[in-house]
């Protein structure tokens, strides 16, 4: 069904499902807003509701709490000295053993409580009585003037033997209190005017032995209940009294009925039997103490009053009107001594505000809708014809884009065709240059070689240089070693030709000696023998001088022939070593040249090196903008299909509208 009804409103032209849409939009955010104050207004109530609740516990609680806190005091006085001292006097006679009379405790005992009730406003009255019902003490303070106690004179003391208060307190055991009923203060049966609510505790006293002797009795004032309504009408009065002045003073009274008309809303106080024990309208009060009916269940219907009576707290609704009731216990030990503090209020109040707030948001958005319905409508049609004038100019407007876009796809085609052949192009050029730098890092590498070899060379004819010039001087000493024997040789031959001139001197010097030992005849044949002898040896020593000088010659010619050697070897050292000067000033210039090829070969390499880089760059570059030529390419070819089919979707929208 929804889904029909769908498609029924999509075939339905577009100005009708705007102001359609527009109604939906404007009465949808109207109901949520009515149903957000419906919900207010049940939340406010509910919120009230709860307020109520807690008002009348707290009223409750506060009652309770008044009322509790005298018990543990009275029982301290239950234990005190001065009693058991009174106690004690009296059972000896009137002394005690220490010799203290009983009066003597009881004005001790008189000053305590006198003490007590100086110190606590609420307490009216403190009582001693004994177990046959007698006054022994009693201390009060005066009900119109609170700030007067006063100690009552033995004359003035009452018995009290037949009140319900003594005779409950003589039934209770050690340690427990007894509270009353709160009504109107009597004295000797009669009410007490101005009347003065209240409410008694009593506690039991006990000697030494386990004896009941009495009970001790603390009154106090009850009129805090009536406080409760009291507070609340003040505080309604000081509201209503800011305009009113001076005149809204004067009326300190008011009926139920006035009450609930200054704010919808009253509080009242009754006991167990629905009696009022506080109320706006004092005549309804202590009607058990004054003997007149005014009573829960006169003013309420019976529901109302049973279920008041009978639970402990609650909310409830009955007629024009909401009930909050909270029970509120004099003694949890005692059963049926509690009263209950009541509050009504007035089914319009509670929803006042929030039925404003309901009014209020109900005109805001009857008043919006009304304004922005029509308004809504309006520019719902001037919208539409704004749309009509965008769809003609969206169709012209794309057709034009439509043939530009043809146009730019099929310069992209060519651009990417043109990019894929630079790219080949670029490639196999970094291919060559990657080529070149390898074999420029081989001629570098050769370079390196022929250097290094160069550079071995260099230091090899070094060493040679080096042994030509220790070669040059070892010949240049042998030459003169030469020329030195050269010397020596022929002071030989002059030694050997003297010694050959001392030969022949001496065989002529032995042939005359011959000739004279001849001459000398017989005698002379001894020193013929001598001489002869000598000149032999002369003869020797020619031949051996003649052989010296042969030697001495051939010495000579060796010496002379070594040294034309000697010069040429030297010649020879000397032109090898200018040859190796040159050679070796050659290999420098050699080792120069590879030095200045082994960088140029490493330019040239690392030249080659950042140009395949740039070329890879290069490449990558075209690469990327190949890409970019195909996405752009790519991108053109769906902007023309986007185009066309808004071109279509223009043409739909413009037989939509």
């Amino acid at each position: 069904m929804a889904v029909k009804l769908f498609g029924r409103f999509v075939k339905v032209n577009i100005q009708t499902q705007l102001l359609a849409l527009l109604l939906l939009s404007t009465t949808i955010p109207v109901a949520v807003g009515l149903y957000g104050a419906f919900s207010f207004t049940r939340a406010t109530a509910n919120n009230s509701l709860a307020e109520f609740q807690d008002e009348a516990d707290a009223y409750a609680h506060e009652a309770e709490i008044f009322f509790k806190g005298i018990d543990e005091e009275l029982l301290f006085f239950t234990h005190l000295p001065e009693l058991e001292g009174i106690i004690e006097s009296r059972a000896n006679g009137g002394t005690d053993d220490a010799g203290r009379s009983v009066d003597d405790w009881k004005q001790q005992l008189s000053d305590v409580a006198l003490a007590l009730i100086k110190a606590k406003p609420d307490m009216q009255k403190f009582r001693y009585i004994d177990e046959t019902g007698q006054e022994i003490i009693r201390v009060e303070r005066d009900g119109q003037n609170r700030d007067l106690l006063t100690i009552i004179s033995e004359a003035e003391l009452q018995n009290q033997s037949d009140r319900p208060y003594f005779q409950a307190g003589m039934t209770l055991e050690p340690d427990t209190v007894w509270i009353s009923p709160i009504n109107l203060q009597q004295e000797g049966g009669v009410i007490v005017e101005p009347y003065l609510p209240i409410v008694r505790h009593v506690a039991a006293v006990y000697d030494q032995a386990g004896n009941r002797k009495g009970v001790i009795v603390l009154n106090l004032f009850a009129d805090k209940l009536t406080h409760i309504v009291d507070e609340y009408e003040a505080a309604i009065h000081g509201e209503t009294d800011e305009s009113d002045g001076a005149e809204g003073q004067a009326d300190e009274q008011h009926t139920s009925e006035d009450h609930i008309n200054l704010d919808g809303k009253e509080i009242f106080v009754v006991n167990t039997d629905g009696y009022y024990l506080a109320n706006a309208d004092v005549s309804k009060e202590w009607g058990f103490d004054l003997d007149h009916e005014e009573t829960l269940q006169n003013d309420f219907s019976e529901a109302v009053a049973d279920i008041i009576l009978s639970g402990d707290e609650g909310v409830f609704e009955q007629g024009n009107f909401l009930y909050a009731y909270a029970k509120a216990d004099l003694n949890p030990n005692q059963e049926g001594e509690h009263f209950y503090v009541v509050e009504r209020l007035s089914k319009g109040f509670i929803y006042r505000d929030a039925n404003a707030f309901l009014i209020v948001a109900a005109l805001v958005m009857l008043v919006a809708l009304v304004i922005t319905l029509p308004l809504g409508i309006l520019r719902g049609r001037q919208l539409i014809n704004i749309m009509k004038g965008l769809v003609n100019i969206i169709s012209t407007t794309s057709q034009q884009i439509f043939s530009t876009i043809s146009e730019q796809e099929r310069i992209a085609a060519q651009q990417a065709t043109s990019v894929n052949e630079t790219t080949t192009t670029m490639e196999e050029l970094e291919a060559s240059s990657r080529q070149s730098a390898e074999q420029a890092l081989t001629a570098a590498e050769a370079a390196k070689s022929a250097l290094e070899r160069a550079e071995t060379g260099t230091e090899a004819l070094g060493q040679t240089l080096e042994g030509m010039f220790t070669l040059e001087q070892k010949v240049d000493a042998i030459a003169q070693q030469i020329v030195y024997l050269s010397s020596q040789a022929g002071q030989i031959g002059n030694i050997s030709n003297l010694v050959s001139d001392f030969a022949n001197q001496t065989n002529m010097l032995a042939l005359n000696s011959s000739v004279e030992a001849v001459r000398a005849g017989e005698y002379g044949k001894g020193f013929a023998v001598v001489a002869n002898e000598i000149r032999k040896l002369a003869d020797q020593s020619q031949g051996s001088a003649d052989k010296i000088k042969a030697l001495v010659e051939d010495i000579q010619r060796a010496i002379n022939e070594t040294v034309m050697v000697t010069e040429e070897g030297t010649k020879t050292v000397r032109s090898s070593v200018a040859t190796a000067k040159y050679t070796e000033e050659t290999f420098d210039d050699i080792k120069q040249g590879i030095t200045e090829v082994v960088m140029n070969n490493q330019q040239v390499s690392l030249t080659q090196k950042q140009q395949v880089d740039a070329i890879r760059q290069v490449v990558t570059a075209m690469e990327m903008l190949d890409q970019s030529a195909l996405e752009s390419a790519t991108g053109l070819t769906q902007t023309r299909n986007g185009t066309e089919q808004l071109n279509q979707e223009a043409l739909s929208l413009q037989s939509i509208l």
